[in-house]
């Protein structure tokens, strides 16, 4: 078995930020491609979220150990700046896609109003629940979805509850979309965020 210069097995460091990457990666895919699993989607949505935390938890577990055990300055240098890196990394992707709209959802539309205008390219169809955004656009709903309501106004969930009600960001140029359907809840008080964009059934 390989081993470093103390002699303590590559496997002890390795394994660890191996798993960890492996369920972190997997939670970032969940949190991109937004599938729609209906029923599922109540036992996939946490384990998407214990899977990141198991996965941050085991990387900076696997940096710390390999920092301790590094024989010389220059490999404690090397750890260090690894784990810089990979906190870069987890920070930009999971602030790209990660599912945190519904914890600060002024901030969440903020950073990613651009893509949601792109969006509104997409045809909402006639379906209750809508049609699905391109795949490089899944993650701005919480199922992959826009819907209609009446004329021009468009709503982009960001959380669906069992078996009915909603919540999220409505593009409604025409009129605040006050008494909007929102899958069985009616949207009440909405927040304009300006340019025809509200937000309805989320934390203000």
């Amino acid at each position: 078995m390989a081993k470093n210069a103390n002699g303590i097995p590559l496997a002890s460091v390795l394994i660890p930020i191996g798993i960890g990457a492996l369920l972190w990666i997997t939670s970032m895919l969940g949190s991109f491609f937004r599938l729609d699993l209906s029923l599922l989607n109540l036992i996939a949505v946490p384990l998407m979220w214990v899977f990141w935390l198991l996965g941050v938890n085991l990387m900076i577990a696997g940096a710390v150990v390999l920092f301790r055990r590094s024989p010389s300055r220059r490999g404690s240098v090397g750890s260090v700046v690894g784990a810089l890196a990979m906190a870069v990394v987890v920070v930009v992707v999971f602030a790209t896609v990660g599912m945190w709209s519904t914890m600060a959802p002024r901030t969440w539309f903020a950073t990613h109003r651009a893509l949601y205008q792109q969006a509104l390219a997409t045809d909402p169809g006639t379906e209750y629940y809508g049609t699905a955004l391109p795949v490089h656009l899944r993650f701005l709903t919480s199922n992959g979805h826009v819907s209609a309501h009446r004329s021009n106004a468009r709503f982009f969930p960001q959380w669906i509850g069992f078996p009915d009600d909603a919540g999220g960001y409505w593009y409604s140029p025409d009129r605040s979309p006050e008494g909007f359907d929102m899958y069985g809840m009616l949207c009440d008080a909405p927040a304009d965020l300006g340019g025809g964009w509200w937000m309805c059934g989320m934390r203000d």
